[in-house]
C-alpha cells in the first residue's frame, strides 16, 4: 500500500472518530486501533507471501503503522474542530 493511501485511510478514520466521539480522551484511546490494525495487516500480508520476505521486512512493522497514525492524528484534529464548530 502506498504512503498516500495509508495517510488517507488514517485521516478518514481519525476524522470519523473526531466527529463521532464526544469525549476527546476516549477518541484518542480509540485511535490506538489504527496502528494495531496496520500491524495485523502487515503480519497477515507477510504470512500470506512468505516467499516475498526480504531482509528488511521487519522494518515494515516499524514504519508501516507510522503513516496511517500520522494521518489519523491530523484527521482527528480536523474532526474535533468540525465537531466543536457544529455543536456550538
Amino acid at each position: 500500500m502506498a504512503i498516500v493511501m495509508m495517510l488517507f485511510f488514517g485521516a478518514i478514520s481519525g476524522l470519523l472518530v473526531g466527529i463521532l466521539i464526544p469525549n476527546q480522551r476516549l477518541g484518542c484511546v480509540i485511535l490506538l486501533a489504527v496502528p494495531v490494525a496496520m500491524i495485523i495487516h502487515i503480519s497477515r500480508l507477510q504470512d500470506a507471501n512468505p516467499d516475498a520476505l526480504r531482509s528488511t521486512s521487519g522494518l515494515d512493522f516499524i514504519f508501516g503503522p507510522l503513516w496511517p497514525s500520522l494521518g489519523a492524528i491530523a484527521g482527528f484534529a480536523a474532526g474535533r474542530m468540525l465537531h466543536n464548530a457544529l455543536t456550538k
